[in-house]
């Protein structure tokens, strides 16, 4: 059976929406798992399957990494025998089984130690920041975990496969995990644009993170057999998520005097009518970044083109390119002004020319 088959048969297996944390831990944890698969083409999908889970190659599925994230008072520490009382591994395992050859990982992700005893708080379980359940420095406990998982599913020990099993122990808190997981993001895009502003990581950071909250919180018909219905309600595809930050990291504004300079903008007039429609892009690249995402989109089209059919000074790209634009019916109403519209080019042109952005 394919992949995307086992997913669309799955009906919810956990009520996260309905009894969701306050914390939304979920939503920052799952922000560090797209960095971390940021490279590759994938799908994150939130509280459907597990809290969280990324899908590889969305268009046609070729495996699944599913991830269930739980939270304490950094203060405190979970034992192992209310990990395996309230059967953490045995649920993850039995979800897990269901994706057979397809699972690439099963995660039980807690914001604290594991210990065998609260008397010894720095005698935990898992040595390791991600531990695979199989390491031999750890099986005399992970012999308690096996036993409970053989027994829920009714089959010997030996008959348990651990070796895509892992505990992860998040660096994340239970009370600043958003502002922390936003430093980590922004240092993230920093690493791809030095000269990134301040303002365009936080905006690209809400964002984000708000969708991963509206996916978090979409409610799905447990009845729902429809795949692509499944990842857009409850997924981000990674194309689309690679868009947000491309916009944004796009949507770089150089100083006016430096586009006035490149584009042979000499007339008062003009400048003081392009300086106003600045501003205006600047408050709607911050708010608006969907819209963007496909203006951009289409801009960027337009001056490749027109680049590439011989047109290749600034001042001339920018009368090509918006006379091109001018005449698309894709173009928002909103975004049909005349220096707005010029003003945007000449940003993307000068991205374009100085930043090798692509589309």
């Amino acid at each position: 059976m394919l992949l995307s088959d086992i997913i669309s048969s799955t009906h919810k297996e956990i009520a996260g929406s309905r009894t969701k944390n306050r914390l939304t831990v979920q939503i920052s944890y799952a922000i560090q798992l797209l960095m971390e698969f940021y490279p590759t083409d994938f799908l994150i999908m939130m509280d459907y399957i597990e809290d969280v889970s990324i899908i590889s190659d969305p268009e046609n599925p070729s495996g699944i990494h599913l991830y269930q994230v739980k939270t304490k008072s950094s203060d405190k520490q979970y034992l192992l025998s209310t990990v395996i009382g309230e059967k953490w591994f045995q649920k993850l395992y039995a979800n897990a089984q269901k994706y057979e050859t397809y699972l690439g990982s099963a995660s039980v992700v807690c914001n604290t130690d594991i210990v065998t005893s609260i008397s010894k708080p720095n005698c935990g379980v898992f040595a390791n920041a991600r531990t695979v359940l199989e390491d031999k420095a750890i099986q005399n406990n992970i012999k308690k975990i096996r036993k409970a998982i053989a027994d829920d599913q009714q089959v010997g020990e030996t008959d348990i496969d651990l070796s895509k099993f892992y505990f992860v122990r998040s660096a994340l808190s239970t009370k600043g995990h958003k502002e922390e997981v936003e430093h980590q993001f922004q240092n993230f895009l920093f690493k791809q644009d030095v000269d990134l502003q301040v303002a365009t990581a936080k905006s690209i950071f809400s964002i984000l993170y708000d969708e991963l909250d509206k996916r978090f919180n979409e409610e799905i018909s447990e009845e729902c057999t429809d795949v692509e219905e499944i990842f857009s309600k409850k997924g981000m595809d990674g194309k689309n998520i690679k868009a947000i930050i491309s916009c944004g990291l796009a949507i770089q504004i150089p100083a006016l005097d430096k586009l006035f300079a490149d584009f042979n903008i000499i007339s008062v007039q003009e400048r003081r009518r392009y300086s106003t429609q600045y501003t205006q892009i600047k408050m709607d690249m911050y708010s608006n970044i969907f819209l963007f995402v496909e203006l951009k989109r289409t801009l960027l089209s337009f001056i490749e083109i027109e680049n590439s059919n011989g047109v290749d000074d600034m001042p001339g790209l920018l009368n090509s390119v918006y006379k091109r634009a001018s005449e698309c019916e894709f173009i928002p109403a909103g975004y049909q002004d005349e220096y707005y519209l010029k003003m945007l080019i000449m940003i993307l042109i000068y991205k374009f020319c100085y930043g090798g952005e692509d589309t």
